[in-house]
């Protein structure tokens, strides 16, 4: 499938308040993108914002790209959700933690709670 191909194709995809285009990177590679507008969660000014890229190939079928399409959007949903989904004023599942932080989270006995079922607690006691 070549760039026209896949840019008609992309062109029949909708949904609210989403463009969904593709391009070509520096290297050549070819890649789908989302875009859509909602204030920044950190100015709250407006602005145009974009999703990840999702790599396409030229070999690609019609339903692997309309399905990566998809993909792209329910992604941008579930980030979108992370970014506004707040508990004690915190964004506590926000998609923006650097991942080094994370291992280091990990790591303390504190940052984890599991529930004791009735089973382990029996055989425990």
């Amino acid at each position: 499938m070549n760039m026209k191909e896949i840019q008609a194709i992309l062109r029949e995809i909708q949904y609210p308040e989403y463009d969904i285009y593709a391009e070509i990177d520096g290297r050549g590679e070819m890649y789908l993108q989302g875009s859509y507008r909602e204030a920044d969660i950190h100015t709250g000014t407006v602005e145009l914002q974009r999703t990840r890229r999702w790599f396409i190939s030229p070999e690609m079928r019609k339903s692997e790209l309309v399905q990566t399409a998809f993909k792209c959007i329910m992604t941008s949903a579930e980030h979108r959700v992370r970014e506004h989904f707040r508990y004690k004023g915190e964004l506590v599942y926000g998609p923006h933690f650097d991942v080094e932080k994370l291992v280091e989270l990990c790591k303390t006995r504190k940052a984890s709670e599991y529930r004791i079922t009735n089973e382990k607690a029996t055989a425990t006691a």
